[in-house]
């Protein structure tokens, strides 16, 4: 889970917003956005070549196996694409017309793969979209049209140590006017620093632009043709990040690495950490399973004034104009849209279930911290989706790390967040 999640987020996204930056965008995109023919009901037939990264692309074919049995006289055939090599093999393949039948996008990268004109629209009726959670549809469209079909899913909650809460006699924190003061009580207990947050490093707008979504901000307007990131919402969310760090909460020098942070946590010098279901599994293997079992809470973010919105993350399934077999591609993906297929893939995988319906059994219904990303992943939303959105969050990022050192006030920061978003468009 942490390889294949994290890894997208940083290798597979990074390497997407090089390539659109040096190649212009389609103007056949809209154009080709129209719906192809409804997909009927009948078995899959013939060999379905698709594209999986990762570990995803690793475990795949142990869950395609299945697909056959219910579809004997259709083939699966996988090919595993490292994520570094992810975006190029898929531009490339778009660009010359000789491309599989469907591969796996991750969730930031539709936009600027569909902006091509390479993919086809979901067709209508394939999925009934309501069946998924919220934030894991709205990264599957693109200028109002459906262009993939979430699979799994990934985001953030609050991890704090248990046991120096329990000292201090405080529960986890349910709102923002309760954070200030469990922090401190950790602090208390003998913590250096209450919360670790990220200030600067690759990828902080994720953990940042939560706290501008929970106070209400919406980063693009309604027809999604400008950012809006200079307004009231924006400010009060930027500056309650920037008083974590004012108020010696959080540490000005946030974590650059992965891996960087367990160790302190374990140690007690860090309090608090926002992080994804692959946190416990690093817990344990910095401080072991009693550490996790007696140690460790988990509680969803605190609600700010509008929500407790946190960064959803994940992959989904594309189909390309191109394919051979587009038939067989939208029938595979159907299939791994139902509870079923996406229940075992979770047990194959360890990647949560886009589908809410498959959370209702076995561990996906009775695990403590599972219940905790299940409540999280109601209210979890992605990144605007726009081919520029990835030179966007560099801005953020940077601009992001000048409040965090003190260097720029959020004000300032929006302001000048606002600027180079103008400046770099939305691609429309």
């Amino acid at each position: 889970m942490f390889s294949s999640s994290v890894a997208k987020t940083l290798v597979g996204g990074m390497a997407v917003a090089l390539l659109m930056a040096g190649c212009g965008r389609s103007d056949t995109g809209s154009a080709q956005a129209a719906a192809g023919a409804a997909v009927d009901t009948k078995p899959a037939t013939g060999t379905v070549t698709v594209w999986a990264m990762g570990t995803e692309g690793e475990s795949l074919p142990k869950l395609a196996a299945q697909f056959s049995k219910d579809n004997p006289d259709a083939k699966v055939e996988v090919t595993a694409v490292p994520w570094q090599d992810y975006a190029k093999k898929v531009q490339t393949a778009i660009a010359s017309g000789d491309t599989p039948d469907a591969t796996m996008v991750g969730a930031v990268d539709l936009a600027a793969f569909a902006s091509t004109g390479g993919l086809e629209k979901v067709p209508d009726g394939l999925v009934d979209q309501s069946t998924f959670y919220p934030g894991a549809v709205q990264s599957t469209k693109f200028e109002g049209a459906e262009y993939g079909v979430p699979w799994y899913v990934e985001t953030r909650s609050l991890f704090y140590r248990k046991d120096l809460a329990q000292a201090a006699g405080v529960p986890a924190p349910k709102t923002w006017d309760e954070y200030g003061p469990f922090l401190t009580a950790l602090q208390k207990q003998g913590s250096r620093w209450g919360l670790s947050l990220p200030t600067g490093a690759n990828a902080t707008w994720q953990a940042v632009v939560p706290f501008l979504w929970q106070a209400g901000a919406e980063l693009m307007s309604a027809d999604g043709k400008k950012f809006t990131f200079d307004t009231p919402e924006a400010r009060k969310g930027l500056e309650f990040y920037r008083q974590f760090i004012s108020s010696k909460m959080s540490s000005p020098n946030g974590p650059v690495s992965l891996g960087e942070i367990e160790p302190q946590f374990v140690a007690g010098a860090t309090a608090a950490l926002i992080s994804g279901p692959w946190e416990e599994g690093l817990l344990k293997s910095a401080g072991g399973e009693a550490f996790v079992k007696n140690k460790v809470g988990i509680a969803p973010l605190p609600s700010g004034p509008k929500s407790n919105a946190s960064y959803i993350g994940g992959g989904q399934w594309s189909v390309f104009k191109e394919a051979k077999n587009r038939d067989g591609a939208w029938k595979f993906i159907r299939w791994l849209a139902t509870p079923e297929a996406q229940k075992s893939w979770y047990d194959i995988s360890g990647d949560l279930p886009a589908v809410q319906s498959a959370w209702d059994e076995g561990k996906l219904a009775t695990d403590p911290t599972l219940a905790v990303f299940r409540t999280q992943l109601t209210t979890a939303q992605s990144g605007p989706n726009t081919t520029t959105w990835r030179q966007v969050t560099a801005v953020l990022d940077a601009e992001f790390e000048k409040v965090a050192k003190g260097v720029s006030s959020p004000e300032e920061a929006l302001q000048e967040i606002q600027k180079r978003a103008v400046a770099i468009g939305t691609g429309q």
